[in-house]
C-alpha cells in the first residue's frame, strides 16, 4: 500500500504555481534591494542565527498576501520602510514575489509552463497606504486573491501556512 509522503512525492502532469524569487525594496531591516531565491521546487526554509532578518522575509510574504501591519506585529503599515541612519526619510517599501507554473518530471526536476510567469507587488507608503500591482500594472488584492486563487492558492481558507504565520 503506498503512504501518502510517497504519493506526495510522484510527478504531476498538472501544472502548480511555485514561488521563484522574492524582491523586497527598503523592506525593515533591508536598505536597498534584496533579492530572497530561487526557491526550491517543493520545499524552502529561512535560516539563520538570531537577529539575521528570519522574521522580516516571512513579513515581506505575509504583506504581499494581504496581510495588515498588525498581523505582522506592527501599529501601521509605514513601519515597513526601512529606516536606519543611512537611509533616512525613504518614501517606500515594496515585496515583489515571481511565481512561475511547473510541471514535475519524473526525473525530479520540473519544466516550466512556457508564458506563466507572473509578478505580484505590495507597495507600502509614509502615508500608510499601500499598493498592489501585477506585472506592473496597478491593480488591488481582490485581484490579487483572485488571480492566486485561479492558480490553486487560497488565501481565504488558511490553507497557506508559512512558519508558525497563517496566511
Amino acid at each position: 500500500m503506498e503512504s501518502q509522503a510517497d504519493s506526495a512525492r510522484e510527478p504531476t502532469t498538472r501544472p502548480r504555481l511555485f514561488i521563484k524569487e522574492m524582491v523586497m525594496q527598503n523592506f525593515k531591516s533591508y536598505a536597498g534591494e534584496q533579492r530572497v531565491g530561487p526557491f526550491h521546487k517543493s520545499f524552502s526554509a529561512v535560516v539563520g542565527p538570531n537577529g539575521s532578518g528570519k522574521s522580516n522575509v516571512i513579513d515581506a510574504m505575509l504583506f504581499v498576501f494581504g496581510k495588515r501591519a498588525k498581523q505582522m506585529r506592527l501599529n501601521k503599515v509605514s513601519e515597513l520602510i526601512h529606516n536606519s541612519s543611512n537611509h533616512q526619510n525613504l518614501d517606500s517599501a515594496g515585496v515583489s514575489v515571481h511565481f512561475q507554473e511547473i510541471v514535475d518530471t519524473e526525473d525530479g526536476t520540473y519544466e516550466a509552463v512556457p508564458g506563466s510567469d507572473f509578478v505580484i507587488k505590495r507597495v507600502a507608503f509614509r502615508d500608510n497606504s499601500s499598493k498592489y500591482y501585477i506585472n506592473n500594472r496597478s491593480s488591488n488584492f481582490t485581484e490579487v486573491t483572485k488571480i492566486l486563487k485561479g492558480k490553486g492558492v487560497d488565501l481565504d481558507n488558511n490553507r497557506v501556512k508559512l512558519s508558525r504565520f497563517h496566511l
